[in-house]
């Protein structure tokens, strides 16, 4: 499998959000760095091997929902993929958007993605994230989008309520 091949495995599984399948077409050894002031958001800086990789995409997907994120490969060499992705993100906890592109190269070794480096505006992601932080101090945050679905059938709630035992006492007034 070639590296064009190998990142766009890549990018497939990440755009279901499937970190599992994700992590499955990297290295042991692997390293994801986002290029940005670790003071910005948790995930930034380098990520080694798999678990932290894992962890980091999880953190991701905890912090933000996907609303657009098209990458496209913009050329390769080689182990050396290069992708641009427009994105919109959702900040799950204050609603607000952070929306711009990014760049990221990839390199590719005996078929598993072996480092991923991502550059975006710093100073974009750190002025959105001083927003969000105000926000969060202020306790000024969104409460979760309800999930549709089959409207739920009605219920009597159960009692928590211990039931009452009498002996022959209690029947008297």
């Amino acid at each position: 499998m070639n590296a064009r091949s190998v990142i766009e495995a890549v990018i497939k599984a990440w755009s279901a959000q499937d970190v599992e399948t994700t992590i499955s077409r990297c290295s042991d050894d692997v390293v994801y760095a986002l290029h940005i002031s670790e003071q910005a958001v948790p995930f930034a800086g380098a990520s080694e091997g798999k678990d932290a990789v894992r962890a980091t995409l999880h953190m991701m997907l905890e912090m933000f929902d996907y609303l657009r994120f098209d990458q496209r490969i913009v050329g390769f060499s080689g182990e050396v993929v290069r992708v641009q992705t427009q994105f919109k993100l959702h900040h799950r906890r204050t609603g607000e958007n952070l929306e711009g592109s990014m760049r990221t190269i990839f390199t590719v070794k005996d078929g598993l993605m072996t480092r991923c480096d991502e550059y975006l505006d710093e100073g974009l992601v750190e002025t959105f994230m001083r927003l969000v932080r105000q926000r969060e101090a202020a306790n000024d945050i969104v409460a979760p989008p309800r999930i549709s679905g089959p409207p739920a059938s009605p219920k009597a709630p159960e009692s928590t309520l211990e039931p009452k035992v009498c002996d022959k006492a209690c029947d008297k007034p």
